[in-house]
């Protein structure tokens, strides 16, 4: 095996998810392999990815695959790859048809699984190339991922710090200056690689498996990272790989007028925690689920977001019929 691919998850944002495919046009070195999944996109995005392809390869070198038929075919190396999913399977069942493929091919060393509204800056493949390779024991490596609309304002230096009697996170060094992280390059300590852009070695996935479709959005990374973390593998964070990201276009954004889709981020968001930590931290699921519903219900109340109220006890309901 030899050389990197990268994983894109589209679902209804083509136009993103073109903007991050041109950035990764210029990286340096050339990414090996382009694999863009769709969710079953109702936004005409199958067309217009495939239109965009065929403006930058020729026709031998774009592979339109099926989620069920063609996902273990075997083939040459193709540099473009469109995997066609028949539903929306949330953020770990899209990119585990991309990441199945990769690994019935045997063919690469690297998996990048990138976000689709990110830009990535031309030598942040070279950056994580030359860690990867450099720290062996490193399985996940995370970039600097900078604000899109603030370039020089960090969002996350890699990944973050996880409290699982809370259930907060903390994202490193964020809304630091990104010239004075670059300028210091910090030791961090993180608990997870942020899904956000997340480098990972081809062996990773061969030892503890694909990403845990339990989780339909939120907390796939964590639960990744902590399943690599358990049989050896280290994970770290490549300064200099920087990555903008335009925020949560796929589910709403907080200040945005579509409440229907923030209600149902919310609800995967809740129901994601309290899975992650039954699975993990279960001697403190009890105190932890007390604490995120308090603390759910003052900010909800202090922000008058009133509709957020219902997703949050359904979680809470659905996740007790289950555990």
């Amino acid at each position: 095996m030899s050389g990197a691919c990268a994983i894109i998850l589209n679902w209804n944002g083509w136009q993103d998810t073109i903007e991050c495919l041109d950035s990764l046009l210029l990286s340096k070195p050339a990414i090996e392999t382009i694999i863009v999944c769709d969710n079953a996109s109702s936004d005409g995005s199958r067309e217009k990815i495939l239109s965009w392809a065929r403006k930058h390869y020729n026709s031998s070198s774009i592979l339109v695959l099926d989620q069920d038929t063609d996902i273990a075919r075997k083939s040459s190396p193709c540099p473009f790859i469109f995997i066609q999913n028949h539903s929306n399977l949330g953020y770990a069942g899209g990119n585990n048809t991309g990441i199945r493929f990769v690994l019935s091919q045997g063919a690469y060393e690297y998996v990048w699984i990138l976000n689709n509204d990110t830009v990535v800056h031309p030598q942040a493949l070279s950056a994580l190339l030359v860690h990867a390779r450099r720290d062996q024991d490193v399985g996940i490596l995370g970039s600097t991922v900078v604000h899109f609309d603030l370039k020089n304002r960090v969002q996350c230096a890699g990944g973050c710090r996880y409290y699982p009697l809370t259930t907060i996170f903390r994202p490193l060094f964020e809304n630091e200056i990104l010239d004075n992280l670059l300028r210091h390059r910090p030791k961090v300590h993180l608990n997870y690689v942020y899904g956000t852009s997340m480098f990972v070695r081809g062996e990773v996935f061969e030892r503890v498996g694909l990403l845990n479709e339990e989780y339909f959005l939120f907390y796939e990374e964590l639960d990744f990272c902590e399943r690599a973390k358990r049989v050896g593998f280290e994970i770290g964070w490549r300064p200099d790989s920087i990555v903008f990201h335009k925020g949560s276009s796929a589910i709403g954004r907080p200040d945005s007028s579509d409440r229907k889709r923030i209600a149902f981020a919310n609800y995967h968001e809740n129901l994601s925690t309290l899975k992650f930590t039954q699975r993990f931290y279960p001697w403190v699921l009890p105190i932890a689920m007390v604490c995120r519903f308090v603390g759910k219900l003052i900010m909800i109340a202090k922000r008058r977001e009133l509709y957020l109220a219902r997703p949050l006890i359904k979680a809470y309901l659905d996740f007790m019929k289950v555990f």
